[in-house]
């Protein structure tokens, strides 16, 4: 029982909990998984022959391996939140991966010629090196901000159509054909190059689908640009107008009423105490988020070199330091103590280099993945793209985004070369 690791279905399962162990997972999992893996573990053990039942074979062809991967796939979606498609794609690169190292077992031994216990060793050695490549392959590409949703069809019919076919060739080859260590090294590069064509036509669709969200959240942002500019045009004017209204209230003769004009005409004159950054459209954008922010008892306290932010399409300015600010306030909003509720925005040269730098104060420690705070929201479709829209600007200006967390401090900086920003 030593080997029991190497048997085809413990080998799936595992490969199978390491691209899902990131997942979120069902309520009750623990009751779900563990009387499900034991019954899973051990069944091929109660039906004589295992694998190779008779109910199970047909011709040349057995039915038992291909009956215990689909039941993997089962116990994973039902432990799992993961839908079908999900489920389909991690099955099939699982099993793709397994049959790699039924490969390399059955080379090594054709090759060397090992006894039963050397050769069971070695197999598992190999087991643990595609343990280990699936675990990198999954901290590089595969982090937990990324939303894992495979909703291509073609990407999930060669999935299925690849492992179908190594399913085939494989029984094939050692049913029908002689099983010789040319042939496994065929398989084994045909497992290989399947796997990253699998891997990258996942990572294509994925970042298509992350550049399409990103162009519709800078044409929301531009729209919601241009109509806080035209709201802010007409505050304006209805301000300028209670100045003059204001001003000939001033003839009566009341002195509760003057008092309350007067306190009427520093509410209005409220856009004068904003600070003048040299750039009206991050005076625009600094307008709005302070009302925004000022409405939930928050104050942002800024120092903005404003000409230094001219290089900047309007589009691309509001996104980034509107969706910045935006984060900023939301985060804020759950800090309880009303005097630390207070945003620091600075942007300015620094050392040949353009910087922008926000503070705000974050009581919960964010959950970081590829250098980005993870969204905590539960729609993971539309949210979480803010973040690496930022970034995508930034490095669309030859710049660089960077974030982090320390003492209920959440900052934010963003630098870009000198050239751009003069």
């Amino acid at each position: 029982m030593m080997w029991f690791i190497n048997y085809f279905h413990i080998q799936i399962l595992l490969i199978e909990l390491l691209f899902c162990h990131h997942f979120q997972r069902r309520e009750g999992f623990w009751l779900r998984f563990v009387p499900l893996t034991a019954v899973y573990c051990v069944l091929p053990f109660l039906i004589p022959d295992g694998y190779f039942y008779q109910g199970f074979v047909w011709g040349w062809f057995t039915f038992g391996f291909l009956i215990m991967f689909v039941l993997s796939g089962a116990l994973i979606g039902y432990c799992f939140r993961m839908n079908l498609r999900q489920v389909i794609f991690y099955c099939c690169v699982s099993h793709t991966l397994q049959h790699m190292v039924h490969c390399l077992y059955r080379m090594t031994e054709h090759f060397w010629g090992l006894p039963a216990v050397p050769a069971q060793l070695v197999q598992l050695v190999y087991m643990a090196l595609v343990c280990v490549f699936v675990w990198r392959l999954l901290r590089k590409h595969f982090r937990e901000s990324d939303t894992v949703d495979v909703r291509n069809g073609p990407l999930l019919v060669f999935a299925g159509v690849s492992t179908l076919f190594i399913y085939v060739i494989s029984y094939w080859t050692t049913s029908v054909e002689q099983d010789t260590v040319g042939v496994q090294i065929f398989d084994f590069t045909t497992c290989l190059l399947l796997v990253f064509i699998l891997l990258d036509i996942f990572r294509i669709r994925r970042a298509e689908r992350e550049q399409l969200i990103m162009q519709r959240l800078l044409r929301q942002e531009q729209e919601q640009h241009e109509l806080s500019r035209a709201t802010i045009e007409i505050i304006n004017r209805k301000c300028h107008d209670l100045r003059h209204q204001i001003a000939a209230l001033r003839n009566m003769d009341r002195e509760e009423r003057d008092r309350s004009i007067s306190e009427l005409e520093n509410a209005v004159l409220i856009y004068d105490s904003f600070p003048k950054s040299g750039n009206d459209n991050v005076d625009l954008i600094l307008a709005e988020k302070c009302m925004l922010a000022e409405e939930q008892h928050i104050a942002i306290r800024s120092v903005v070199d404003g000409e230094g932010l001219s290089f900047m399409r309007v589009d691309d300015l509001y996104s980034l330091l509107g969706n910045a600010l935006d984060n900023a306030i939301e985060a804020t909003r759950s800090e309880e103590r009303e005097a630390r509720r207070i945003i620091t925005l600075y942007a300015a040269r620094k050392g040949g280099m353009f910087s922008i730098h926000i503070e705000n104060p974050c009581p919960r420690q964010p959950l970081f993945a590829d250098g980005l705070p993870v969204t905590s929201k539960a729609d993971t479709d539309y949210h979480g793209y803010g973040m690496r829209s930022m970034r995508y600007l930034c490095e669309k200006y030859g710049g660089a985004l960077a974030a982090s967390w320390e003492d209920g401090i959440f900052s934010l900086d963003m630098l870009f070369p000198s050239d751009a920003s003069q």
